[in-house]
């Protein structure tokens, strides 16, 4: 047989090539040198646990396939505290196979390069969500779905389903893992995105959740996600479908931003900036992607113009009526330190030693110099501080527009059927007869869980005789949230270890007991059954011993527990138990420990709401707990009188809108947190406050964002009062026509023009808006309107919603739009069907109406427009507040 020797040259190199690929593709991790750091790190990572669990030990003991051993010993080289502590074994292992196998299932998955894999798949923390199975049920339901389709119509599908699961409603600020957030059917942008992330992921999408801290231009932040598709990376709303990847209503304001970033879990060697980068993790800096930047260089030297090395820099921006750090740098040798941020006004704050600088530089600078000093300026000052510009951006085809607004319709309905088999009121009314407990309450406590619903019925099904009083009060001091995702079984737990002290729940203590010893929600953390653990843990004596004398408590928990500021990094709070068995934790983590043991044991105590600084209740008065941490406390406690002037332009000014109060602690300024404070609900009040050095800010924005702020310094003495006033600089200038409107006919639902705008109106200004009920920004808009009921109540003016022509589903029902929330009073909703409120907005303003909805406009009494804005922005129930006079 004659052998083609032509052949044999050309086949032989080929199997060599590919021999050694697949030799090399047999690693998950690329690099010698990086596998010997990972399995380091991993080995380290397991003498923490070594002690309680050997679960690990045994499964790398096993014969697990190479990929699957080096994706094991990675997660577990780099995760944070509180998945140490909280997660086991055989859960991360799944997660390692799980990603494995969505790697090797689809297409797209085959080609992601191995540290894209690593550090935007693998993972199964987004940021600072409770971890659950969600990858092992998303990607069961999302394989058959995602079939056939290019990487690139997958990332458009996946964020279809996601729509379908959830859609937007603010919360609170802990994060609801996935499931839940399935489960509750709606989360705030930071579980969409922590849910779609999760998502993408699950199918071998790398992803990665992309945030502003705050923005610039009004007061809130947002968060949504990348998709790394056919090799680069792509932004998208979260649950926010559009026609196209590199679209959203947050894509204008991006352009706006001073900071977007994002975390990167591992030791990540990317060329982003990094504004954070330790051994486990990178925090790095997205801004040149969305919006205009530039390189800002700050130097920093003592009294004698010398460098100043080590000096820690924040670079702070107005949001909430504080400055808040949107980055922080430490200076080198010479003094020096940068970030890339964007085009507008910022503060910068710098410290040492005890001597600080504080001064604002303009967005015109790329240099600043700051001199710290030991005092701080006695003056008030008066800051302007202007965002980046406006910068348009481009939408979708109208065609594409209209197919993807008929998915959404359905998916909407698609969600509404999930939340049709929520528990409804006749169901929960005889139940609780059944159960011999107020309806009310019951129907409250079940209708507030959503989709966990079974989990409160079957704790209340299985209270025993004489429980129902403590068990309903347990119940009733959770917060919303909490009813979303805690289990039937962490409640019994807590309910039959409770010290119910029959003292205190005969007396008028009753509310006391119920805040500070029963309540199982501490701080932020996921509600755990802490108290049996750590009733078991401690022996009978020990417990006495730290009944008799908290600080007996405080000092084990010194001599137990390591403090570590930085392995931790997602500021996950760490359980109870968890603290307890790891032996380390972070200070946060460590207080919420503090505040369960007490509770665990018949102890009152809290986190202080403004300092959240823990304490317990002994003989009537609260005792802040000292760690040794900070530096020596000042004991003596001071008044506060806050008062108005006379002529103010803000009427009824509120904390975190337009003022804030911050206490000199550890070199910098720290927000005393007064949300929601009853005491400041009226103004002038008093306030207890422990003496030293304060900050008043007061500012106002106008239309375009701008700040005019003023600072004012004050100190607190022992057992003296101190008279402050709010005053806030004039920021209003002459009012800006901008078209009249006159007084055109205004739609009903039926799409019947019947009355004119000065008769809804009442001769008053009038909000006007054009809207499109099945598109996300209308429910942000409605959710802003909700926000600000009160204050457009006392306003008493019209607000009237129309539908814009084309977009009335069918079907339509107005309360789906209102689903969860309660408008002010005077608000209308119609339908445009002949499109000439639309038109008439157009003629006024002289040009055509964007389709970009919700396009909104204020119009006086006269019909002359005086604000108009298309497209939602963030903040926008603020500026309508603000144009229609507080």
């Amino acid at each position: 047989m004659r052998i083609n020797k032509f052949l044999l040259v050309s086949v032989v190199p080929f199997l060599m090539l590919t021999s050694c690929q697949n030799w090399f593709n047999r690693h998950l991790i690329p690099g010698k040198a990086q596998r010997e750091e990972v399995h380091q790190r991993f080995s380290e990572r397991l003498k923490l646990v070594e002690a309680y669990d050997t679960s690990i030990q045994r499964i790398v003991s096993y014969d697990l396939p190479l990929k699957t051993r080096e994706g094991f010993e990675f997660l577990y080289a780099y995760m944070p505290l509180s998945d140490l502590a909280m997660h086991s074994s055989s859960y991360v292992l799944e997660q390692v196979q799980l990603a494995l196998e969505a790697k090797d299932h689809f297409k797209w998955g085959r080609k992601v390069p191995s540290d894209i894999f690593l550090h935007f798949v693998l993972p199964y923390r987004v940021n600072n969500e409770y971890t659950d199975s969600a990858r092992k049920v998303f990607f069961a339901e999302l394989k058959p779905r995602l079939s056939g389709l290019s990487a690139y119509e997958a990332a458009l599908e996946v964020n279809h389903w996601c729509h379908e699961k959830v859609t937007y409603q603010p919360t609170d600020e802990r994060t609801s893992g996935p499931l839940t957030t399935v489960r509750t059917a709606f989360g705030r942008c930071g579980e969409e995105s922590t849910f779609t992330v999760a998502a993408y992921r699950s199918v071998g999408i790398p992803a990665r959740q992309v945030y502003t801290p705050r923005w610039a231009h009004t007061d809130d932040n947002h968060a949504w996600v990348e998709v790394w598709v056919d090799g680069s990376w792509h932004f998208l709303g979260a649950c926010e479908p559009e026609p196209e990847l590199d679209m959203g209503w947050f894509a204008a304001p991006a352009k706006r931003a001073m900071m977007i970033r994002t975390f990167v879990f591992g030791k990540y060697n990317g060329q982003e900036e990094k504004l954070t980068e330790s051994d486990c993790f990178a925090e790095i800096n997205l801004l040149p992607r969305y919006a205009p930047s530039k390189n800002l260089s700050v130097t920093v030297v003592d009294e004698a113009n010398q460098p100043v090395e080590g000096a820690r820099v924040e670079f702070q921006i107005y949001n909430y009526a504080e400055f808040y750090p949107i980055a922080s740098k430490v200076t080198d040798k010479n003094g020096l330190c940068s970030i890339t941020t964007g085009l507008g006004d910022m503060m910068v704050y710098a410290h040492r030693d005890g001597k600080t600088a504080f001064v604002k530089v303009d967005r015109s600078l790329n240099e600043m110099e700051l001199k710290l000093s030991s005092t701080t300026s006695a003056e008030a000052t008066d800051l302007l501080l202007v965002p980046p510009d406006e910068i348009s951006v481009t939408s979708a085809a109208d065609d594409k527009v209209a197919a993807n607004s008929r998915r959404l319709a359905v998916e909407d309905s698609l969600r509404g059927c999930y939340i049709a088999t929520f528990i409804d009121s006749l169901s929960a009314v005889k139940f609780a007869a059944s159960m011999g407990i107020n309806a009310e309450k019951a129907w409250h406590f079940l209708s507030k869980s959503r989709g966990n619903w079974p989990e409160i019925q079957n704790f209340i099904t299985n209270m025993e005789p004489g429980e129902t009083p403590v068990g309903m009060a347990l119940l009733g001091i959770l917060a919303e949230k909490d009813l979303h995702d805690i289990t039937a079984a962490t409640l019994r737990s807590h309910l039959k270890t409770v010290d119910s002290f029959p003292s205190l729940l005969d007396s008028r203590s009753f509310n006391l007991f119920d805040r500070y010893i029963l309540s199982p929600r501490v701080g932020r953390e996921f509600i755990t059954p802490w108290r049996e653990f750590l009733q078991g843990y401690f022996t009978f004596d020990q417990i006495g011993f730290f009944r008799n004398d908290p600080t007996n408590l405080v000092k084990w928990i010194s001599e137990n527990i390591k403090i570590d500021s930085v392995e931790n990094y997602y500021k996950v709070p760490i359980s109870p138990e968890g603290v307890v068995r790891l032996g380390i934790a972070d200070a946060y983590s460590r207080d919420i420990l503090f505040v369960a043991a007490c509770r665990s044991f018949g102890i009152p105590a809290r986190l202080e709401p403004s300092t959240k600084r823990p304490q317990y209740l002994m003989r009537g008065s609260w005792h802040d707990v000292d760690f040794g941490e900070r530096e020596v406390e000042a004991s003596g406690w001071g008044t506060l009188t806050l008062s108005t002037t006379s002529g103010m332009e803000i009427a009824s000014p509120s904390y975190y809108k337009h003022y804030t109060i911050a206490r000199f602690e550890n070199n910098r300024f720290v927000t005393l947190d007064f949300e929601n404070d009853a005491q400041l609900s009226t103004l002038p009040f008093s306030l207890s406050l422990r003496e030293g050095l304060y900050r008043l800010v007061c500012g106002t924005r106008d239309q375009n964002g701008a700040v005019s702020c003023r600072v004012k310094y004050f100190s607190i003495y022992p057992d003296e009062k101190t008279l402050v006033t709010l005053e806030f600089p004039s920021s209003k200038g002459k009012t800006v026509v901008l078209g009249n409107l006159g007084d055109p006919l205004i739609p009903d639902i039926e799409g019947s023009y019947i009355k004119n705008l000065g008769e809804i109106g009442g001769g008053g200004s009038t909000v006007v808006a054009i809207i499109d009920p099945m598109k996300e920004p209308t429910r942000h808009l409605v959710n802003d309107l909700a926000a600000i009921k009160t204050q457009l109540d006392k306003w008493g003016g019209a607000v009237v919603l129309a539908i814009a022509k084309d977009k009335l589903p069918s079907g339509f029902n107005a309360q789906k739009l209102l689903e969860g929330v309660s408008l002010p009073i005077g608000v209308t909703i119609g339908y445009d069907s002949q499109q000439s409120l639309a038109n008439a907005l157009a003629i006024a303003c002289g040009e055509p109406l964007s389709t970009d909805y919700p396009v909104v406009a204020v119009v006086n009494g006269k019909g002359e427009i005086t604000f108009f804005s298309e497209g939602y922005s963030i903040g926008l129930g603020e500026k309508i507040l603000k144009e229609v006079g507080e």
